[in-house]
């Protein structure tokens, strides 16, 4: 015997099977349309900040692979595709200097032109 419940998307009552969520194939494909429409922001703001990300560490490997803190000029960055609107976290040391953070890199502006990047080691 087929269950009475409402569509997820429409609210309209259906007969179905037990596991059945939607009315129509209309309504399963808008939900799965919406679905995705919106992780497809994650998923943009993720792809910025590996790209961040990448943009640093490929500073690290130009300058020397084993340091720990490097710095270079806010241009170098900007004109290497690396967005500073976008960062994983920040922090306020005691001098009241902020670092921003992009997973394993820290960045924190002296100037309006000189960056220090800091990289931790595992």
């Amino acid at each position: 015997m087929s269950a009475t419940k409402n569509c997820i998307v429409c609210s309209k009552t259906f007969r179905g099977r037990s596991d059945k969520k939607f009315c129509s194939l209309n309504c399963k494909n808008d939900f799965h349309y919406q679905k995705k429409s919106s992780s497809s922001i994650v998923q943009q703001i993720d792809s910025i900040l590996h790209k961040n990300r990448n943009v640093l560490l490929k500073r690290f490997e130009k300058e020397n692979p084993e340091k720990t803190k490097i710095y270079t000029s806010k241009i170098q960055l900007t004109m290497a595709g690396f967005n500073f609107s976008y960062y994983t976290s920040t922090y306020l040391n005691i001098h009241n200097k902020r670092y921003f953070y992009i997973y394993d890199f820290a960045w924190m502006e002296f100037s309006l032109e000189e960056i220090m990047v800091v990289r931790k080691k595992n």
